[in-house]
């Protein structure tokens, strides 16, 4: 197999879908994933220095080809003769398995196409799902998505997750008290101060590999609360605001958290303390706002050790995602307007706040 080749043609994908929606992500996001991108092009590690005067000069460059780009049409992949589109991802890792390869292909937010071409770290099978573990990122576009399902695929993406751990780190590093996110690093002999070393790249590797759970589980909780996807998706191929998009996948998300097979259950069986303390790190600001439960819950077992406040703010998070999830997918059946979507979940938003 020529992975030259292969390569070329699926970064050209990558830079045609960024061209068509760098301009989708807000300054300070954009920033980020250039940064991101950056690093991988060049092969360095989120702790390695290397962020110099040369990335000026690669962003100018990127944005000329951007620029040449946007109009253009995604490629076909051709690969050991045969011709594939690049959403055919079954079919393409099934011939590039067999050469340590994996590769992704599917649509993200703002409904991105999102591409990638990687070394294969690791591959198993679970709940009817396969599991493809990434390694080397030879080529990929500025989606930063530690994880992706895609059908009955899930993809664990190590280098972003790295360079998601790292930035949690250095946020660590440049606070005065440091709370759960304190908590959360030393569970895994992780301290603010410590100094980039081999000793702290394999205390890295071990909590990427923890988090790693985390990831898969949510993706199993998505598939076990697929039956309305389908239709789910249709509301969000028809939504062009942001807000609304975020809060969409935001109730996807908590539902797929809270199943019985999501990440919070296992945790709670588990006793996964370290987990859990991570899961409240990673959070973001519209997971906050959809499941306060598990912020007041989790203050609570800091301080009782009691399992059980985790396991109610559960189901009461997955009630209230169920309960928005059916509201939501009536509104749009009896008006289909994005706005009439959107207005509801301000409405029920304010209603929480009250």
């Amino acid at each position: 197999m020529d992975i030259k080749k292969l390569t070329e043609q699926v970064k050209l994908n990558c830079n045609i879908s960024d061209a068509g929606f760098w301009g989708y992500y807000s300054m300070c996001g954009m920033l980020m994933r250039l940064r991101e991108l950056y690093r991988n092009e060049h092969f360095l590690m989120p702790w390695e220095p290397g962020l110099n005067e040369d990335i000026s000069e690669w962003i100018s460059s990127r944005e000329a080809l951007w620029g040449e780009l946007e109009d253009e049409d995604l490629r076909p992949l051709e690969v050991e003769g045969e011709i594939y589109d690049p959403f055919e991802v079954e079919e393409l890792n099934a011939v590039l398995g067999r050469h340590g390869l994996v590769y992704g292909g599917g649509y993200g937010r703002f409904n991105k196409p999102t591409f990638f071409l990687s070394r294969l770290e690791g591959k198993r099978e679970i709940c009817n799902c396969r599991v493809y573990y990434i390694g080397r990122e030879v080529c990929r576009d500025l989606s930063t998505s530690v994880a992706m399902l895609q059908g009955r695929s899930v993809f664990i993406r190590f280098e972003p997750l790295r360079s998601l751990l790292w930035d949690k780190f250095r946020e660590l590093q440049g606070r005065r008290f440091g709370g759960v996110l304190k908590e959360a690093f030393s569970l895994y002999g992780i301290e603010a101060m410590e100094e980039p070393s081999e000793k702290f790249h394999e205390k890295m590797e071990t909590l990427s590999s923890g988090i790693s759970e985390i990831l898969l589980l949510h993706e199993l909780g998505e598939v076990f609360e697929s039956g309305r996807s389908d239709e789910w998706l249709g509301i969000l191929s028809h939504n062009s605001d942001r807000w609304t998009e975020f809060y969409l996948r935001g109730i996807k998300d908590l539902l797929a958290d809270t199943s019985e097979k999501g990440p919070i259950k296992f945790m709670v069986e588990r006793r996964e303390r370290s987990l859990l303390s991570f899961y409240i790190v990673l959070m973001d600001g519209i997971r906050k706002e959809l499941f306060p439960e598990i912020m007041n819950a989790f203050q609570h077992f800091v301080e009782s050790n009691d399992w059980s406040v985790i396991e109610e703010a559960r189901k009461t998070g997955y009630k209230r995602a169920d309960k928005l999830m059916k509201d939501l997918l009536r509104v749009w059946k009896e008006s289909g307007e994005i706005g009439d979507v959107k207005v509801f979940m301000k409405d029920h938003l304010k209603s929480s706040d009250k």
